[in-house]
């Protein structure tokens, strides 16, 4: 982004304006490219403008500002467009905790204890019953005051901060309706003993909230004979959602100010100036 502040109020005559880009490299400049004419902006984005790819991370450019006083040429940039993200770690905690509470939760006779996973059978059913959970939504809720400032530390660290509601769907099915509602109940029940435990000490307690419905499934043309019951479980919970962003360029730590004697004045008429980065 061209952040040009002084066309925010142009300056007397000047209407117009026109943008160019060159690449900067060992050889020097390519030619220039004009990628706009037109009305003054006080910021321009440039996404690839006129080229058929974007701007490329590896390269460095430089852009040229031209209005009827003159012609304004920017220092080479490399556009920042490089970004890690790291797995949202609480769909790997809430299912360790629901698996931990399946190992232990006293089952009443004839209901095997099941396996959770996040993904469906790839190979055919397995026995009988079994649970299946995945995040199936993660949306922005409250908006916090400041939650978009830059803040860079003096490690170039910039977080955003955010609340977000992350909505789960676990599946159960079973071959019994009473072995469906048990486990059903009992893991709404494990979830309500969770909020508190579990994810109120990590800050991710705003709200939360359940629902669930109960299904039966049967279609001997496709082969599910006799069919089988399910129950699906929407479990959501609202708490932070950071972003954290790794800037690279300068930052200041301290000024030393030292005295310099003007030339031709007294030893007493000395004047500060800043140095040092």
């Amino acid at each position: 982004m061209l952040s040009l502040p002084e066309y925010i109020q142009p300056p007397s005559g000047v209407t117009a304006m026109t943008i160019a880009r060159a690449v900067s490299g060992a050889s020097g400049l390519t030619p220039f490219v004009q990628v706009y004419s037109g009305a003054v902006l006080p910021q321009f984005i440039d996404v690839g403008d006129g080229l058929p790819t974007p701007l490329v991370s590896t390269e460095q450019y430089v852009w040229a500002v031209s209005d009827s006083r003159g012609t304004t040429q920017s220092d080479p940039v490399m556009p920042a467009c490089t970004m890690t993200t790291l797995p949202d770690q609480l769909s790997q905690i809430t299912l360790r905790l629901f698996q931990g509470f399946v190992n232990s939760a006293p089952l009443f006779p004839g209901v095997p204890r099941p396996l959770l996973s996040t993904q469906m059978p790839q190979n055919g059913f397995q026995a009988m019953p079994f649970i299946v959970m995945n995040l199936d939504l993660i949306q922005q809720s409250e908006v916090q005051i400041g939650e978009d400032v830059s803040n860079p530390d003096l490690n170039n660290d910039w977080t955003l901060y955010a609340n977000a509601k992350r909505m789960w769907r676990m599946t159960v099915l079973s071959q019994s309706a009473d072995e469906r509602d048990w486990w059903r109940d009992s893991l709404l029940a494990a979830w309500r003993a969770m909020i508190p435990t579990a994810f109120q000490p990590l800050g991710l307690n705003v709200s939360h909230s359940f629902q669930a419905n109960s299904y039966t499934e049967t279609a001997e043309y496709e082969g599910k004979a006799p069919g089988f019951y399910g129950a699906d479980l929407m479990l959501e919970l609202d708490g932070v959602f950071p972003v954290a962003v790794l800037t690279g360029y300068g930052l200041i730590e301290t000024i030393v100010a030292t005295a310099e004697l003007l030339e031709g004045a007294s030893q007493s008429a000395m004047v500060p100036s800043a140095s040092g980065i």
